[in-house]
This record gives structure tokens, C-alpha cells and sequence, in this order.
């Protein structure tokens, strides 16, 4: 892709090149110096480049798996620094394990490989740590999302339990309704048009009623002798 078009995008293209460049300039890749004097010296630079794209490669697929564009900005760049890292401890001890090199030159090779392996060891420990973090982010986030959708579900469903409440009681009112015949309904209100409703029966009279009533009696019966 054209470095100006990624350049005008930006966003996650940009830093996806940029660090795909950083990570190619810092890794210990096979130099490709082909010989024009010798016969085989196109064969080894085709062979060479080989290496190189193949090590470059696997390298960014490494940078993929260690801090996937989703990752923390930080987390990337450590990452980076770790596949540098790696590769020149390796070449260090590359240099310290061959034969054909002097053996104070192979022991200052090995004194600097354990350097570079010291240092990656704790560029790991940091990317694992970061990537613990990150997981942990994630895990609480997922956590937040589910106790706002079980409010959710839980507001919801009360909302349906109470309106299922109020239709039954709704319906309990109307079955209530029409269960009361119509000659137990109330009297209306006399008026123009509307007969009075025929008087019922007198209600007894107790024991002091009927006493009062027998005096009353007797002396409307002493005053009519008298007249």
C-alpha cells in the first residue's frame, strides 16, 4: 500500500505500518550482500532474501499473537521491543555457540546473549502482565453488561407481573359484575315518571312498645266514658 495513502488514512492503519517498519529496523535479519565475482553468489542472495522474508514474517505474526490489534498501545510496543530483543539474543548466541570464532569473541558473545535473554525475560513477564489486564478489563466489562441486562430482564418482567395482576383483577370485577341478577340491583330514586316502590311490612314492636301502646289505650278509653 502507498506509505501516503496509510499516511491520510491514519487511525489503525498508521500505527499497524508503523510498527510493522519499527519491528522489520530492529530485528537481526540476514544481511543480503550478494557477490557479482562468484557463480553461486546469486543463488546465496536468493537464498538470503528467502531467510530474511521468512524470519520478517514470522515475526509480525508473533507481534499479532502477543498483542493483536485490539491490545493497548503499550502492550503492542512491548511487544515489538520483545521480538528485537529475542532476535538479537539469538544471534548472540548464535555467535557464542560457532565454531569458527575465537573463544574470547564467542565468551563476549555469550556474556551478551544472557544479557539479551535477561532482558526478554522480563519484556515477557511485562506483555503477560499486560495481557492479564487487559483479560481482567474484559472479564469486568462483561460482568457490568450482564447486571445491567439482568435489571433489565428483571424490570421487564415486573412490569409484566403487575399488568398481568391489574387484567386479572380487571376481569375478576367483570365476572363479579355480571354474576348480580338484576332483581337484587338497587331501587331508583322516586320521581316524575317513576312509581314509588310498594311499602313492605311494619316491623314488630317490643315488650316497651306494646306497653305504651296499652296505656295510650286505656286512656283514650277513660276520656271517651268520661264525655
Amino acid at each position: 500500500m502507498d506509505p501516503y495513502q496509510v499516511i491520510a488514512e491514519g487511525g489503525e492503519a498508521l500505527i499497524a505500518g508503523w510498527l510493522g517498519v519499527t519491528l522489520s529496523a530492529g530485528l537481526r535479519l540476514p544481511e543480503n550482500l550478494p557477490s557479482p565475482k562468484r557463480s553461486s553468489g546469486s543463488a546465496q542472495a536468493g537464498e538470503s532474501e528467502d531467510r530474511r522474508e521468512f524470519l520478517l514474517a514470522g515475526a509480525k505474526a508473533a507481534l499479532e499473537q502477543l498483542a493483536p490489534a485490539s491490545a493497548w498501545l503499550g502492550e503492542r510496543l512491548q511487544a515489538v521491543q520483545f521480538l528485537c530483543s529475542h532476535a538479537a539474543a539469538m544471534h548472540w548466541q548464535a555467535s557464542a555457540n560457532s565454531p569458527v570464532l575465537g573463544e574470547p569473541v564467542r565468551h563476549r558473545a555469550q556474556r551478551f546473549a544472557t544479557q539479551m535473554m535477561a532482558l526478554t525475560s522480563r519484556q515477557l513477564s511485562t506483555l503477560a502482565h499486560l495481557r492479564d489486564a487487559r483479560r481482567k478489563e474484559r472479564e469486568a466489562a462483561e460482568r457490568q453488561a450482564w447486571r445491567q441486562e439482568a435489571h433489565a430482564t428483571k424490570q421487564q418482567l415486573a412490569r409484566g407481573s403487575a399488568f398481568t395482576a391489574e387484567l386479572e383483577h380487571m376481569m375478576k370485577l367483570g365476572a363479579e359484575r355480571d354474576a348480580v341478577p338484576e332483581a337484587a340491583a338497587a331501587p331508583k330514586a322516586a320521581g316524575a315518571g317513576v312509581p314509588e316502590p310498594p311499602p313492605g311490612p311494619a316491623p314488630a314492636l317490643n315488650r316497651r312498645e306494646r306497653r305504651a301502646l296499652k296505656r295510650l289505650d286505656r286512656k283514650q278509653r277513660r276520656r271517651a266514658g268520661a264525655e
